[in-house]
């Protein structure tokens, strides 16, 4: 039989009983140096045995019995660096409102403090392997034992976390403190942007960092930039407490009572460009060797007989450059403050820091901090404010920040004002009590979704397409995450919440199923979808289906395909005249005969083309026409002899290919429009005409596509369009189109749009950007073109297809 109970300082340990006799393993049994759980204990709670509640109680601490919610606050290691130290501080701000579970993903020096300040705690998880499968039975433990409001993960070392917490209705709010630059695998940034219902970045440098990595982010629903309060360092409770006749640790030697000091503070690693700070010293040295300059780097690492990749090279650097007792190397202190009082500048050497603790101290202490612009995110801070502006010397420049320590030192009678500005912006920038404030508001927010409901209504009704909430790249998940997928996904990636900041989103939301428009019907039941948080389909769906303009119908393949007895046109304009050949294959699965008018923009592809459609049984011809308009231009300069013919139906496609943006999407694309609207293996050729032949009221039949796309940057060239064949304007916020400009189409559906006589002049010359034309305007407006000649629009879907 085995139980737990705590040690004295709050460390589980655990206890057999053998023989009427309790026996006590101890941490160091339990778990190497290290904190991570040995061999021998990780594989017994990867067993059935690890379900035993003794395991349980010895993961996971009992939460204390009052009325206050639970929350989640996840950290990487419980070290004395930045991160655990701001999660500490997040953990101590909020628990006066929470119960707060503190949860490390591994443990350290801090660990104890940890479980001091937190209602409760969870055995570091270095007994859980850091796989998906792994990681969300540990998820599934941590919710059920504590069931909690929401998350905040701090760090992306968290990231693993995530996705499993995000699945089991957890909302996340992810601190992210690194630079996607350094970090690796980047699916540890995914996992996070994808799953988290909000990201806090701590400068703009480390947001700007991430966007460049993962394009659209910036558009993301959840997306903030805000730096982190002054933290309080916790006092390792294995030291005692500081008392007033401690020695503080000088900076300045005896006999230098009045030398200048430089203060660079940090553990010694690349990261924080030691080397800079050593070159600084030195140019500072040569340039006025009259001044009594000293600087003094704080902090553990430096080790020239060890650390052969760092320490080694900073030694022979400061041999070398010839510093004397111009530069020290200090071990880090345990209190840091009583070095600040004795600092004249903080020299912030770092290359790439988000928002270090360091640089917050010192400048809350008003001392006038040196950054290198990009190097951090104190830069930023200092940057914004004029008083301070001149700090920010350029990146990596050494001579640069020697030259402005050498100027300070030399108007010393000026620093008292320059130290007044620097608290001021330290004050304004800096507030750890509103940054917890914002945090939890996040969360608060995130947690008012109606997650649960929402989920158990798609789950029930069976509603949601896999096919179109997941992309074809994407592993579909097991039924039973299906939904809570969706539900988030919506969340994080709908355009109606979307920053309005000019910037196009690279990355589009995906809906939920074909025929339905999740944005148009959120805005039209705005309080209850955006307000209070509803997943609009889940809400669709509990108010009975209600037509409107998020919904319209689509026409699956026919079982039985029959002659439709109407007249069928395609026109095929083929810059790539290749692909002719398996439009005929498509064409060849359908029973309705079409006549094709096929365009190019050569006479050598003009030939090519014949030989590929030489043994095509219906009408065809083909002409070449100018490179310029892509495939609209030419589909209105044969349009009118289409139309002067007499068919019912008129189909345009294209050879889209894509191959200046990405071969791959272009040619995915292109296979889903043509199997959705030609065909192969379905007959959508056939369905396409049995559609129009038994609605007379139908105008327009697209692709249903899984993506939802706006206007984007095309708003203006339609509205200048539409105002020319008198639509109804404003135009509408949001609508559906074909995306691609591939369609079925009754010939007075397009009667306004032939009516324009566009010449070639009216289309851009090539090279042609990627959005913002008239013909990307031109394709969003053909519903509406439908609409104003009195007809409907509706789909054509060939199930499970998707790009």
């Amino acid at each position: 039989m085995a139980e737990s109970k705590r040690t004295s300082t709050g460390t589980p340990s655990l206890l057999f009983r053998r023989s009427g006799r309790m026996r006590k393993l101890p941490r160091r049994i339990l778990f190497h140096k290290n904190g991570r759980m040995r061999g021998i204990f990780r594989r017994l709670l990867r067993t059935r045995f690890g379900r035993l509640d003794f395991l349980q109680r010895l993961l996971f601490d009992q939460l204390p019995r009052d009325d206050r919610p639970v929350i989640l606050v996840v950290c990487h290691e419980a070290s004395r660096t930045g991160a655990p130290i701001l999660g500490w501080n997040i953990i101590r701000g909020l628990s006066p409102k929470y119960r707060v579970v503190s949860i490390l993903m591994r443990g350290g020096e801090l660990e104890a403090e940890f479980r001091k300040a937190a209602a409760a705690s969870t055995m570091p998880l270095t007994w859980v392997n850091r796989t998906p499968a792994s990681m969300l039975n540990a998820a599934q433990r941590i919710v059920s034992a504590y069931n909690p409001l929401f998350a905040i993960t701090n760090s992306i070392e968290t990231n693993a976390l995530i996705p499993p917490l995000a699945q089991l209705g957890v909302p996340v709010v992810a601190l992210v403190h690194e630079f996607a630059s350094y970090t690796r695998p980047v699916s540890k940034l995914s996992n996070a942007f994808d799953w988290a219902d909000h990201i806090v970045f701590s400068a703009r440098m480390v947001a700007d960092s991430s966007f460049q990595q993962f394009p659209g982010l910036e558009g993301r629903n959840g997306v903030h930039l805000m730096a982190q309060g002054r933290s309080e360092i916790p006092r390792s409770l294995s030291r005692p407490e500081k008392t007033d006749a401690d020695e503080i640790p000088a900076l300045r030697p005896e006999g230098r009572e009045n030398a200048f000091v430089v203060l660079g503070a940090g553990s010694v690693q690349l990261r924080k460009g030691v080397e800079a700070f050593v070159s600084t010293a030195a140019a500072a040295r040569r340039m006025r060797p009259d001044l009594d300059l000293l600087f003094v780097w704080v902090g553990n690492g430096f080790s020239p007989e060890y650390d052969l990749a760092y320490s080694v090279y900073l030694d022979e650097q400061i041999k070398r450059s010839d510093l004397g007792d111009s530069l020290i190397m200090r071990d880090a202190v345990e209190d840091l403050d009583a070095l600040y009082l004795q600092t004249d500048v903080f020299l912030m050497s770092s290359r790439l820091d988000p928002q270090p603790n360091v640089g917050i101290d010192a400048m809350t202490y008003g001392i006038p901090t040196i950054c290198f612009e990009g190097g951090a995110g104190t830069a930023e801070i200092l940057a914004a404010d004029p008083a301070t502006r001149h700090l920010v010397v350029p990146y990596l420049d050494s001579h640069a920040a020697a030259e402005l320590i050498c100027r300070l030192a030399d108007r010393r009678d000026e620093l008292d004002g320059l130290r007044a500005d620097v608290a001021r912006v330290a004050k304004a920038a800096f507030n750890m009590d509103s940054y917890v404030e914002h945090l939890d508001a996040f969360g608060t927010s995130a947690a008012k979704r109606n997650w649960p409901e929402d989920v158990r209504i798609l789950k029930e009704s069976a509603a949601l397409d896999p096919s179109f909430v997941f992309a074809p790249y994407e592993d579909i998940l097991p039924p039973e995450e299906i939904e809570q997928t969706a539900v988030l996904r919506w969340r994080l990636w709908n355009s109606v919440d979307a920053p309005d900041n000019g910037i196009e989103r690279s990355r589009q939301p995906r809906r939920p199923r074909p025929g339905f428009h999740p944005t148009l019907y959120a805005i039209a039941h705005r309080a209850e979808c955006l307000d209070a948080g509803h997943d609009p389909l889940a809400h669709w769906i509990a108010s009975g289906r209600p037509a409107g303009p998020w919904a319209r119908s689509f026409h699956l393949p026919l079982a039985a395909p029959a002659k439709s007895g109407l007249r069928v046109a395609l026109h095929g304009h083929f810059h790539y005249p290749e692909l002719a050949k398996d439009l005929l294959v498509r064409l060849g699965v359908n029973k309705t005969p079409v006549d094709l008018f096929l365009t190019t923009d050569t006479e050598a592809k003009a030939v090519v083309l014949a030989r590929l459609t030489a043994s095509y049984a219906g009408a065809k011809h083909i002409v070449v026409t100018p490179n310029r308009g892509r495939d609209i231009a030419p589909f209105f300069a044969v349009l009118p002899t289409i139309l002067s013919e007499g068919y019912d139906v008129v189909g345009h496609v294209h050879s889209k290919r894509s191959l200046a943006v990405d071969a791959g999407m272009g040619d995915r694309w292109r296979n889903f429009l043509w199997e959705n609207l030609i065909g192969n293996p379905a007959p959508m050729v056939d369905t396409a005409a049995a559609a129009f032949a038994g609605d007379a009221s139908l105008g327009l039949l697209m692709a249903e596509d899984p993506h939802v796309v706006g206007w984007d940057q095309n708003r203006q060239a339609a509205d200048a369009l539409a105002a020319r064949m008198g639509l109804a304007l404003p135009l509408p916020d949001y609508l559906d189109f074909p995306l691609g400009t591939m369609f079925w189409a009754r010939p007075a559906a397009l009667r306004p749009l032939v009516d324009l006589a566009l010449t070639p002049d009216d289309y851009p010359e090539e090279p042609l950007p990627d959005d913002g034309t008239i013909l990307h305007a031109i394709e969003r407006l053909l519903p509406l073109v439908a609409r104003h000649a009195g007809l409907e629009t509706a789909g054509l879907r060939v199930p499970k297809t998707t790009w």
